[in-house]
């Protein structure tokens, strides 16, 4: 009997214990996870880099990531499948390289929202013809801090929503 009585008791001491450590631990990963979440000390640059790698995955075909770069608001809205079949459809795609990009101004809307502008360059991608000329444009991104890390609205890089 007294080998029974042991485990029990020294249950109930890890019991007794585990609220204090269960606490600890939670605050302990609820600061962790802040400071790893907490936006860069110079979002401007960061948010255009990020915009950068979003239009590169686009340029590649590269859905299933790209999809994942969206906005919680946007996957919510669009799932995983319908994003790839509409982003597969679409006739333009940004360009490699050198013409993907030419930034015109990165503006810091607040702590966790980054306003990044520029001319996107545009090539026909596949069979389908265009209903408007692939070519350099004008493009306004609002990238949001969300997950660790910037995030793109979806619906902006569909054509038609």
């Amino acid at each position: 009997m007294a080998s029974a009585e042991g485990p029990v008791r020294g249950r109930r001491v890890a019991a007794a214990a585990a609220p204090g450590a269960a606490v600890a631990l939670a605050l302990l990963l609820a600061f962790s996870a802040a400071a790893a979440e907490a936006p860069p000390a110079e979002p401007a640059p960061a948010a255009v880099r990020a915009l950068e790698g979003i239009l590169g995955l686009w340029h590649s075909g590269a859905f299933e990531a790209l999809y994942e770069a969206g906005t919680a608001e946007t996957r919510r809205l669009l799932g995983p499948e319908e994003f790839r079949l509409r982003m597969s459809a679409e006739a333009c795609r940004p360009a490699c390289c050198f013409a993907a990009f030419r930034l015109g101004e990165a503006a810091v809307l607040g702590r966790e929202r980054v306003l990044v502008r520029g001319t996107v360059g545009f090539e026909v991608h596949g069979p389908a013809r265009p209903r408007r000329r692939c070519a350099p444009e004008e493009r306004a991104y609002v990238l949001e801090w969300q997950e660790g890390r910037w995030r793109i609205p979806l619906t902006d890089l569909l054509s038609s929503f």
